[in-house]
């Protein structure tokens, strides 16, 4: 079954994003790092990745392009509290279809997410 992995070192935030997306009717996962995403992808992989980009050991910009090699079929929407252009582009060139700008609202959220579902029918 389809899912969106949730990606960030933040419990807190994690568990609010899940609760958003249950409220939307996705099915989630959550994992608090780059390597035990890539295990959950890699036992399961999800449709859509939600993903932080600052985190310990490795980044959202490492995570996104080994999605991008392995589970090209993964449309991955990355997050952050930065907004300087080269960390958008820099998603981007790694296959990322959205970037929100955190805090960012639930409206926000959906749309990236609407954006990602319309990508993966592409």
């Amino acid at each position: 079954m389809a899912y969106v992995l949730v990606v960030d070192d933040e419990e807190s935030i994690r568990k609010l994003l899940t609760r958003w997306l249950a409220g939307w009717g996705y099915q989630s996962k959550e994992a608090a790092n780059a390597n035990d995403a890539i295990e959950q992808m890699t036992a399961e992989p999800a449709a859509i990745m939600l993903c932080d980009v600052m985190m310990p050991v490795h980044d959202g910009v490492w995570l996104a392009e080994q999605v991008r090699t392995r589970w090209p079929q993964t449309a991955v929407i990355m997050a952050s509290s930065a907004q300087d252009m080269e960390t958008v582009m820099r998603m981007r060139k790694q296959g990322a279809v959205d970037y929100v700008t955190k805090p960012f609202g639930r409206e926000m959220l959906r749309q990236a997410l609407q954006r990602a579902s319309e990508r993966m029918r592409t």
